[in-house]
């Protein structure tokens, strides 16, 4: 009967649609992930990377064999190919820590660590001790000295002078400084007395309180290495 020969038909010829169709689909599939494939090749070849491969699941991309150093570019090349759905990485590759570049190129180096901070300054006395041990190592450091049988303070002394200067200007009112001016054995008296004068007037010029630094004298006999031309300073409570 017409009926029966066409219901036996239809079973056919729906699954030789279904064959059909699969084979479209396959096919269409097929070319999807051939032209992916090349036209990733050729992104990878513009940005200079190599060394791994790609392959493509439909519009899904998996990488593998990439070195770290060349993993996060590989990617990033990938993902802006047109079609491409998503990007996945495969085995022992991963990109490496911190910003890469796309263009081919290292990343820059990081920045040099801080120099570390300068030392503190020591800091400044307030009492006589302190004045009297900062006063010390100034003058140990450069003494106060002049030229032979002269009152002309050498170019050591004259900046040794300058620096007890800067320090004696913050000096509290209740401390005075006695300068004590010496000579060789065999020099005049009063030149111990005039070269202490000079170390005085240099400290007022330079910011020292008049009534706080006064000159004296005294008279030695070591002036065979030159300590019997120089001014020692002495802090005193008034």
């Amino acid at each position: 009967m017409p009926g029966t020969r066409w219901s036996r038909l239809l079973p056919t010829a729906l699954l030789v649609t279904l064959a059909l169709t699969a084979i479209s689909v396959w096919s269409t599939s097929d070319d999807i992930e051939a032209g992916l494939t090349a036209r990733a090749k050729d992104a990878l070849a513009d940005m200079g990377v190599s060394g791994g491969e790609v392959t493509f699941s439909g519009r899904d991309a998996n990488l593998t064999g990439f070195p770290p150093d060349k993993a996060a570019q590989a990617m990033d090349a990938i993902q802006r190919i047109d079609g491409v759905r998503t990007v996945e990485i495969s085995g022992d590759t991963a990109p490496p820590a911190g910003p890469v570049t796309t263009s081919g190129e290292p990343s820059s180096p990081p920045a040099p660590p801080s120099p570390p901070p300068s030392p503190t300054a020591p800091a400044k006395p307030t009492d006589k001790a302190g004045f009297q041990a900062e006063i010390d190592r100034l003058l140990a450091a450069t003494p106060i000295t002049f030229e032979p049988d002269t009152t002309d303070l050498t170019a050591d002394g004259e900046r040794g002078a300058l620096e007890i200067a800067k320090l004696l200007t913050d000096a509290p009112r209740e401390l005075r400084f006695r300068i004590t001016g010496t000579v060789a054995t065999g020099s005049d008296k009063k030149l111990s007395l005039n070269r202490a004068l000079t170390v005085e007037r240099l400290l007022e010029r330079n910011g020292v309180k008049r009534d706080q630094a006064y000159s004296t004298q005294r008279r030695t006999s070591d002036g065979a290495s030159g300590e019997g031309r120089r001014v020692d300073i002495t802090a005193e409570q008034r």
